[in-house]
């Protein structure tokens, strides 16, 4: 039996040719300045020095497009640390969990760092940040890209999320959750089943944890870079079924879709209607799930 395709998602995804042209199609180059270590302004002076396109995004003042055929990885800005490297729809999840100045915040599987930078330049370098993640090759780049931003306000921890302890609870809990990144792929062919069941399993398990590390009336985000339900709406379901929390609308000024309520023979129910799905087409950059709960008093 061959591998399910993206057609598979035909029916929920509007304007789906343009969708399907988007997955084929380049992506945009963009970065995120880093106020950490250079003003807006002088980085944006260098920005129109060293690249031939440089274009301010309307709906994220840090955010920049370069042309298709730039590198900004390869400059020696890139290595001083005065911008990140990041997918536009990458961008939006740290905006939704908006931790304040001063606040502890878990970054649950942080790694490579590009949600954890964002975060602390949010928080303009105050309060904690832990940033965990399992995965040894990439706690490698996160340490990296902390330690290369300037981000002095980032604690990097080694641990699976699904068992971290800690003493003390968490304002703000951001859940990037492994997937099966449906959202980047630049082929119509998806993960094989079984795959996308073992890591519902895990992503059930993780924000069971996350509701666990935080405070009553702290904010968790949930998201992911996958289209599969079973893997976004399935899961935030799961834990309103289960749990003291909420889940709250969002106002986003990137366009959007919104959550699911229901797929195939699965009903989610109507509140998942607050979640947000960005798929390709809609910032030609990959796709994203992003849902904003509260955890009940």
């Amino acid at each position: 039996m061959g591998r399910e395709t993206l057609f598979r998602y035909k029916e929920i995804i509007p304007d789906f040719d343009a969708f399907l042209q988007a997955i084929k199609g380049p992506r945009n180059v963009t970065i995120r300045w880093n106020p950490h270590k250079i003003t807006r302004e002088r980085l944006l002076e260098l920005l129109n020095e060293s690249f031939e396109v440089v274009e301010e995004i309307s709906w994220y003042e840090s955010a920049f497009r370069l042309g298709p055929n730039d590198r900004p990885g390869k400059s020696l800005y890139h290595a001083l640390g005065y911008y990140y490297v990041q997918e536009e729809s990458a961008m939006v999840a740290p905006l939704v969990l908006e931790p304040k100045k001063n606040s502890i915040v878990l970054d649950m599987c942080a790694a490579p760092g590009g949600k954890t930078t964002q975060l602390s330049a949010i928080m303009e370098n105050s309060g904690t940040i832990i940033a965990n993640d399992k995965a040894i090759p990439r706690l490698k780049s996160l340490v990296s890209n902390v330690s290369r931003l300037g981000c002095l306000n980032v604690i990097v921890t080694w641990n699976d999320a699904r068992f971290i302890e800690a003493k003390e609870l968490f304002d703000y809990i951001l859940l990037d959750a492994p997937c099966t990144a449906e959202g980047n792929l630049t082929d119509i062919k998806l993960m094989p089943t079984h795959m996308r069941e073992s890591l519902s399993r895990i992503q059930k398990a993780l924000l069971a944890k996350a509701y666990d590390l935080a405070k009553p009336g702290a904010t968790i985000v949930y998201c992911t870079c996958t289209f599969a339900p079973e893997e976004n709406e399935q899961i935030v379901a799961s834990i309103l079924n289960s749990k003291n929390v909420r889940i709250e609308s969002l106002h986003l000024k990137v366009p959007h879709e919104p959550g699911l309520e229901s797929f195939g023979s699965q009903c989610y129910g109507s509140e998942l209607k607050k979640a947000a799905r960005i798929y390709p087409h809609h910032l030609n950059s990959g796709g994203a799930f992003i849902a904003k709960l509260r955890k009940g008093s």
